[in-house]
């Protein structure tokens, strides 16, 4: 369970510059706001968290509501429930392995980001070689300190912000206020409180290209312990450990379903900026992307365009034996200028 672009028009609205600090200095800090942030420490007591939510549709309006329930003893230890109208599950997650209800797909994308909000909501890749890039930003009057993990672009001095996965924190402080992740989304924690000496995000607001995907609160998180017998699997879950699959981008090219295309920026085109935007990409057994990191980058612009509309993309589930399982992959997009 435990696992980038601002809304343009948040990005226009702010006034960014660039704050030379040493790259080690700021990774530093980004592992202490992961530290802070988070409730899924094995130095914290077992907890019980109870988070409620509100879905959105489309156009942004509200659609179904529901609620995740979370037991939790250690990170390899955990209960968690799912109950809304469009999704029910149980999985628990134990030395044996994961466990689900059978039958159910992997939970869907804003449901299980939701969470991660809460409970571990920055995950960083000791291998990752990308830098952090630190910028002094206000949203509004409120003044942030904005971390972005950026990757080379040739020709390109400063990336936009969050084009790359960003988290903005408090300035001068690791209190995380809002993230950009997945080319669109922007999370905001509105209230933040204190758990076992962590900051949580009583309130946590979702957008989706600058429209409202779900809100949450969360209504119980207090210390608690499970007997063991909670924590085991019954027979109605089912052993999805291994229900995931490395496959070739040919491969799962072939098993898409709806394949939006991209849009060619204009200020590209008139910038004759042409190349291939090539992401990392998670698809869930729901058919859904789940997660997109970019990998090669010719252009700021090209890789806005690539990753809305990669975004929107759903595939045919990839099975092993018969049985859905999750897929990593690479995805690639191509723009070139006609003769």
């Amino acid at each position: 369970m435990r696992s980038a672009l601002i809304g343009t028009a948040v990005l226009l609205a702010c006034v960014t510059t660039a704050r030379a600090e040493d790259a080690a200095q700021i990774a530093d800090r980004l592992h202490r706001v992961e530290t802070l942030n988070s409730i899924d420490d094995p130095a914290l007591k077992p907890w019980h968290l109870k988070l409620s939510f509100q879905l959105f549709d489309a156009k942004g309006k509200p659609s179904e509501q529901g609620a995740v329930e979370e037991w939790w003893r250690s990170p390899s230890s955990y209960k968690i429930v799912y109950t809304s109208p469009s999704y029910t599950a149980t999985s628990i997650e134990s030395s044996d392995g994961l466990y689900r209800s059978k039958g159910a797909s992997s939970p869907p994308y804003l449901l299980d980001k939701a969470l991660n909000g809460i409970v571990h909501p920055l995950a960083l890749d000791e291998n990752d070689q990308t830098t952090p890039e630190l910028r002094q930003q206000k949203f509004g009057k409120v003044p942030l300190d904005c971390i972005m993990l950026s990757i080379p672009i040739k020709r390109v001095a400063f990336a936009p912000l969050g084009l790359f996965p960003t988290f903005c924190l408090d300035r001068d402080k690791d209190s995380l206020r809002a993230s950009y992740d997945f080319g669109t989304d922007l999370t905001i924690r509105n209230s933040i409180g204190m758990f076992q000496q962590r900051d949580v995000p009583i309130d946590q607001s979702i957008t989706v290209n600058s429209i409202n995907a779900i809100s949450t609160h969360i209504e119980v998180l207090r210390g608690e312990s499970m007997p063991d017998a909670e924590f085991q699997p019954s027979a109605d879950l089912e052993d999805v450990t291994r229900n995931f699959a490395q496959v070739p981008s040919g491969v799962i090219a072939g098993r898409i379903l709806n394949k939006i295309p991209p849009i060619y920026p204009e200020r590209a085109k008139a910038n004759r900026a042409t190349g291939s935007v090539v992401m990392h990409a998670t698809i869930g057994t729901d058919g859904h992307i789940h997660a997109l990191k970019l990998i090669s980058v010719p252009d700021p612009d090209l890789a806005i365009a690539a990753v809305s509309a990669v975004r929107q993309w759903t595939y045919r589930p990839y099975t092993l034996n018969g049985v859905p399982v999750g897929v990593s992959t690479t995805i690639t997009v191509n723009f070139n200028m006609s003769p």
